[in-house]
């Protein structure tokens, strides 16, 4: 009953979302950029998935490993600071929502890594490789001494989620708007 209770005053949390004022339904969606690196072969590096041969496995999980780490503090440091009414079952939730695969892989085709990561031929581009790719970019910014970098971005990334939610939302009120009772003829 616990769980039923806190979805069913997620909606009502969301709309007091809206009525704070760090999101506009009515500007333009910010476009998400990644921060550029101090050192950009890093990158390149990091851009060469495992399925190629010239990539090393081994860094290349490693950074994923510490990125999703990295990635899941600073969401939950964000969340908590920009939602200071917002309860633990509520912060859990946005977390979990903020850290699914395919949020990070909208993320990584928002910042044009769905472009940008050499695969092997013919191997196919999966939610997984996106998201991977996206956590692996966190631990560069980390381990390059960027932490008020990532910062901005994330603050971003939790603005892009709230901005999005939000268009959602208003696109399912105008189809119910737009919905007339069926009458017969």
């Amino acid at each position: 009953m616990f769980r039923i209770n806190n979805f069913k005053n997620l909606h009502k949390f969301t709309l007091n979302i809206r009525k704070q004022n760090f999101i506009s339904s009515s500007k333009l969606q910010k476009k998400l950029t990644l921060p550029p690196l101090k050192d950009e072969a890093l990158r390149d590096e990091v851009l060469t998935h495992p399925s190629t041969p010239q990539n090393n496995h081994h860094s290349y999980k490693r950074y994923c490993f510490y990125g999703d780490k990295v990635y899941n503090y600073f969401i939950a440091r964000e969340l908590y600071n920009k939602l200071p009414n917002a309860s633990n079952a509520e912060l859990t939730i946005r977390t979990h929502q903020l850290i699914s695969r395919s949020f990070l892989a909208k993320i990584a085709t928002e910042c044009g890594l769905d472009k940008s990561i050499k695969l092997a031929k013919n191997y196919p581009m999966s939610d997984g490789i996106l998201s991977e790719n996206v956590e692996a970019q966190f631990a560069l910014y980390i381990l390059n001494g960027m932490e008020d970098e990532m910062k901005m971005f994330i603050a971003d990334v939790v603005d892009y989620y709230f901005e999005n939610e939000v268009a959602q939302e208003g696109k399912i009120q105008a189809k119910r708007k737009n919905k007339s009772p069926i009458t017969e003829s």
